[in-house]
């Protein structure tokens, strides 16, 4: 068997490509199955983030199984295989494990280091056992992989500070609109990156934080939580009017934010400059935004730049971890050749078994013996055979 990734990421393809096979993690498990019916595939799991979307699969033959996954991956989702698969990334075997083992420990991420890639990498590892596509390779791999990432984190100076999205969105609008003291932050959508961009722009200092979801409850909890005021969803156009910046990360798998919201909203603002950031894939605000005056619209491909600029990450420490993760993808290969071995060596300690029993069998036959000397034949046989065992099995592991 094979080990085989085919994805795309920030690196590799535009967000307007990542959003076509991006899934949510209620429908990973339908997909994993659709995937995992392919022939020759025997195994699946799927990273799905806002940067990224890799299938791992451990198949009968990579080479002729890499086409069939292209096929029903593009099958499941409802697009054409023309539309992503130029942008497609293929690893085999240890590349693909030394990728994973990359995401896991955040050197592949956006921000070099961030810590909710960990998170998702595990959260990738529970679907797949749920949905019942994993077995022993994979979740051996995930399983090292999310050890590398701590291991990472705890060891190496990549862990240290908070990296977040969060941090990133706080540099976007301070780059337009300077201090943010006496400014007010709208946020749309109460799931895990928007409460930690909330958290940063209130640690930088803003003045009001409001907050918006379609379930008001929910917005209530998180605006309680940071220190915030919940808004009505079908109010928005007033929190519009009134914020200075825009966090935009819903579950919703299309637009949230339109055009027209944004341009009734600026009426009333006069020439004040709104930056709005479309933290999601799919995207949840028009690119049509992009065309008012005043307004700059920030989505996931845009936030590059800013990373490198204003978030570097020292090279001493990537390459701390860099060599660790080598050291963790060694280990793990060791352990696949082993598990790979382990029926060959099983059916060799058998064989040899039986061949020792035959033979001690044959000698009792041929002479008499008491009961003592004949334990101390068959010790003697044992002791031989597993010393010649050992051997091979030396060798063979070598």
């Amino acid at each position: 068997m094979a080990l085989i990734l085919i994805g795309l990421n920030h690196r590799t393809a535009p967000v307007n490509v990542r959003e076509r096979l991006a899934v949510t993690a209620t429908r990973l498990p339908e997909l994993l199955r659709a995937l995992r019916a392919t022939p020759g595939v025997d195994e699946v799991a799927i990273v799905s983030t806002c940067n990224r979307f890799e299938v791992y699969a451990v198949v009968d033959e990579a080479a002729t199984r890499h086409a069939s996954l292209v096929e029903a991956l593009a099958t499941a989702r409802g697009v054409s295989a023309c539309d992503f698969m130029c942008y497609l990334t293929t690893r085999v075997d240890a590349d693909a494990a030394r990728h994973l083992f990359r995401v896991a420990a955040g050197l592949d991420s956006l921000l070099v280091g961030e810590h909710q890639i960990l998170g998702q990498v595990k959260d990738a590892l529970h679907i797949a056992q749920d949905a019942g596509t994993l077995g022993d390779l994979l979740c051996g791999l995930f399983q090292r992989a999310l050890t590398t990432g701590k291991r990472v984190r705890n060891e190496t100076e990549i862990g240290q500070g908070a990296r977040s999205l969060g941090q990133v969105a706080v540099s976007v609008a301070r780059e337009t609109l300077g201090d943010l003291t006496n400014r007010t932050a709208l946020l749309i959508g109460v799931g895990k990156i928007n409460k930690i961009a909330g958290r940063a722009l209130v640690e930088s200092g803003l003045r009001w934080l409001l907050v918006a979801n379609r379930t008001f409850e929910r917005a209530v909890a998180v605006a309680q939580e940071l220190g915030g005021r919940a808004v009505h969803f079908d109010a928005l156009a007033q929190g519009l009017a009134d914020a200075d910046v825009v966090v935009v990360a819903t579950g919703a798998p299309h637009i949230v934010l339109h055009d027209s919201d944004v341009r009734a909203a600026m009426m009333h603002r006069a020439t004040r400059p709104l930056v709005i950031i479309d933290l999601a894939v799919p995207r949840n605000v028009d690119p049509a935004v992009r065309e008012i005056a005043n307004v700059r619209l920030y989505d996931m491909d845009d936030l590059s730049a800013v990373v490198a600029i204003h978030h570097p990450m020292a090279a001493s420490a990537i390459a701390a971890a860099e060599k660790m993760v080598a050291h963790q993808v060694a280990a793990f290969l060791d352990w696949q050749r082993e598990r790979e071995l382990a029926p060959r060596l099983a059916a060799l300690h058998a064989q040899a078994e039986q061949i020792r029993r035959e033979e001690v069998a044959k000698v009792l036959a041929r002479v008499s013996l008491a009961p003592e000397q004949q334990q101390a034949l068959d010790a003697l046989a044992s002791a031989l055979t597993n010393k010649l065992l050992y051997a091979a099995t030396h060798t063979l592991k070598g």
